[in-house]
């Protein structure tokens, strides 16, 4: 019989794999890099036999194993969370970007490389691996702590920024020019349209269906309908020229603001860990050894600038934005490496025929190399941190404290510009639903219409019309409640907010129905739509509003208190200290016992805010309420404390000889004879599970049968009776009674 070639190479891969999982386990580092190694060995490069023979489909299944992870990565880091490490991802992506464009660029030059080449190298050194530090931090278990947050959102802006890089990227590869300001700011704006649309639909719809399949859907129907969704939303990101990743990071953090998130990451659990296996099986087999040798100067020159230059650059991002000096160390040691989006740009430069062919083996090179001591760095960076922070000047580390004191205080201050910030979010919001309909309409609808011009452009601006004009009303009077509180308070910003939005409302709309008609109908059709709105819809359209702005962020508030408590408490933080959800494992020491028995708050400062029991939230648990197995603890506390506590909550060190003697349980029968004590006394008097831990589990009795026997049954002579326990103790009560 025959069997396809993929699935001989699976078995080959995943057979090395194991291996190497193994291997590292046992040397306690960490797995990613057994996979590398895996990839290595199976590689092409690697003689003297090919092993692996259909590589096109691996590197398939190897892009399901990256869609995965990033999938996983927004179930557990919601795009709410970005919001909150905004400044720092922000501030730290920004400055890595632009420092390495530069320092790139310089590299290429002095290595007396071409202008293209010395481009895309900047481009390929700029931006850090997600997939493959998630995994590490997974691996060491570091996701919780303070600096992994930062990281988080550091990735992401950089994913983001790689996305504008691509677009500009192919615009000077293809023009051999300059970047075009123009063509960059467009893309900015397409993406966060783009985005924006999928955020806000989504949010709004998503929630709503993975409830209602919680409610009434088996794992397999919520398991067959998330990844529809997320491979959905993949396919519409391919098709509008945008990485697969951020189409499935943006699902998972759609799907992270429903109640379903922690059922849908376990479902996830085994997908992500077999094709995420796959993925980086698959970065280890791109590796030539020969290459490397023959580049390896330059390599490690690479290398080594993109260790360093990222640690000083995104810990002074993070240090700027009033992080402390040890979380920015921590998180610059956590973003010193390169990866998939650095083989991506490569990957572009040679299909342009814009590099050279070495780029390519070289941009994996500097990844391998800088994917080998990540792990490294990260594990170690907290001591490595606390040691370079020592070898500062103490007046820079007191004006350090003073600066992040400042911000913290700064930030606090924030409340009084709510209102403000919560006008522009509202007209921002819509603003993106409505363009976003408009062009849609533009490029998919009016085509699909076979009608005499100018009839399809009538019939799909009237449909975005229908569809838009709710949101339309809320760019022009979404600040119009405030009128009469603006008067008595004089507030002159909120006046300006009043008038402002009607204004850049009808700029905005006279654009994007100039689309499909010429400017002078445009400015008339903004006229009659106007009038339309204000004297005919009004009431309409804010009763449509109103209630799509109830129900979008009713989403929220379920999220934040039916099923999460930790987003309800998580502003309650103070300086180092954060909260960090703990799952109680069955076999726990602190199993069993009240709040007050532990004496967590003594012994490791640190406190339980809440407890998460199945549907119950418990907010500030009374010191009398006892921990149950499989609770998730909402614990407030920083890293070094947090770590303490963490062995007594989750798995046991000794669980593996714990229950050694599990395995030396058996059956056996015991006949009762005429003279044995037995006799006379029902199966609950003998004693037999209080002295022999033994069940009794059956009786046959003059050829009838007896399975589980009540405990009042009474023993007769030459009953069977069968047994289960421990074969050591087992044995002992037959030579007891025989």
């Amino acid at each position: 019989m025959h069997l396809d070639q993929l699935i001989i190479d699976l078995a080959i891969i995943l057979s090395v794999a194991g291996i190497m999982t193994i291997v590292f386990q046992k040397i306690h580092q960490p797995v990613v890099l057994g996979y590398i190694l895996a990839g290595l060995i199976v590689g092409p490069h690697t003689p003297p036999v090919k092993l692996i023979i259909d590589t096109p489909s691996i590197r398939t299944l190897a892009e399901l194993g990256m869609i995965f992870l990033m999938f996983t990565l927004g179930l557990e880091f919601s795009f709410r969370k970005l919001l909150s490490v905004g400044v720092t991802a922000g501030l730290a992506a920004g400055l890595e970007v632009v420092f390495f464009l530069a320092v790139g660029y310089g590299i290429g030059q002095a290595l007396g490389w071409s202008s293209m080449d010395s481009i895309f190298l900047g481009a390929i050194l700029s931006i850090s691996s997600t997939t493959i530090i998630i995994k590490a931090l997974d691996e060491l278990k570091l996701k919780t702590h303070r600096f992994a947050h930062l990281i988080f959102g550091i990735l992401i802006v950089e994913d983001l920024f790689a996305i504008l890089l691509l677009v500009g990227l192919t615009t000077v590869a293809t023009n051999q020019s300059t970047l075009s300001a123009l063509s960059l700011l467009t893309a900015v704006v397409n993406l966060v349209m783009v985005i924006g649309g999928w955020f806000i639909t989504g949010y709004f719809l998503v929630p709503r269906l993975m409830t209602y399949l919680g409610r009434r859907g088996s794992n397999e129907l919520v398991t067959v309908v998330a990844l529809a969704l997320c491979l959905s939303l993949v396919v519409a990101a391919s098709h509008l020229g945008y990485s697969p990743a951020l189409g499935a990071f943006i699902m998972g953090s759609i799907i992270a603001e429903t109640k379903m998130v922690h059922r849908i990451e376990g479902l996830m659990a085994p997908l992500k860990d077999v094709f995420g296996a796959i993925f980086f099986v698959s970065i280890g087999m791109l590796i030539d050894p020969l290459v490397i040798w023959q580049f390896k100067g330059t390599i490690l020159l690479l290398s080594a600038v993109t260790i360093f230059g990222k640690i000083f650059i995104t810990s002074l991002g993070s240090m700027l934005s009033g992080q402390t000096i040890k979380n920015s160390l921590q998180v610059g040691m956590g973003l010193a490496q390169i990866g998939e989006f650095s083989f991506i740009i490569a990957g572009l430069g040679v299909a342009l025929n814009a590099t050279s062919s070495n780029l390519y083996p070289i941009a994996v090179a500097v990844s391998l190399i800088t994917t080998f001591t990540t792990p490294y760095l990260i594990k170690n960076s907290g001591t490595l941190s606390d040691r370079m922070e020592e070898l500062l000047p103490m007046s820079l580390r007191r004006a350090v404290g003073r600066y992040v004191l400042w911000c913290e205080q700064k930030a606090g201050t924030k409340g009084k510009k709510k209102d403000y910030v919560k006008l522009i979010a509202r007209w921002c919001a819509s603003g993106i639903i409505v363009t976003f309909g408009f062009n849609f309409a533009h490029k998919k609808l009016a085509p699909f219409f076979e009608f005499e011009p100018p009839w399809p452009g009538i019939i799909a601006w009237g449909l975005a019309f229908l569809v838009s004009a709710p949101f339309i009303w809320a760019m022009v009077f979404i600040s119009r409640k405030h009128y009469v509180r603006i008067r008595q308070e004089k507030d002159f910003t909120k006046g300006v907010l009043i008038f402002t939005f009607p204004v850049l409302t009808a700029i905005w709309m006279t654009i994007l129905t100039a689309k499909f008609f010429p400017l002078g109908y445009a400015l008339a059709i903004n006229g009659v739509l106007v009038t339309v709105i204000y004297f005919v819809l009004f009431k309409r359209l804010e009763t449509s509003y109103r209630w799509f702005e109830k129900a979008f962020l009713e989403t929220f508030d379920k999220r934040e208190v039916g099923s999460d408590p930790h987003q309800a408490i998580a502003r309650l933080a103070p300086w180092n200290s954060h909260l960090v959800n703990i799952t109680v494992h069955a076999n726990a020491d602190y199993v069993g016992l009240t709040l007050a028995e532990t004496g967590m708050r003594s012994k490791f400062s640190v406190n339980i805010v809440a407890i998460q029991r199945g549907a119950q939230s418990i907010i500030a648990p009374r010191p009398t309420e006892k921990i149950l197995p499989n609770d998730t603890l909402v614990v407030l506390g920083e890293d070094a404390q947090l770590e303490k506590m963490r062995p007594f909550l989750e798995v046991p060190k000794d669980i593996s000889t714990r229950f050694s003697s599990s395995r030396n349980y058996g059956l056996k029968q015991l006949l009762v004879k005429e003279d044995s004590s037995l006799v006379g006394q029902s199966i609950g008097g003998a004693g037999l599970t209080d002295k022999y831990q033994a069940l009794v589990v059956g009786i046959e009795r003059n050829a009838t049968r007896t399975m589980n026997p009540d405990g009042s049954v009474v023993f007769g002579a030459n009953d069977i009776v069968w047994l289960v326990g421990e074969k050591s103790k087992l044995d002992q009560l037959v030579r007891d009674f025989t």
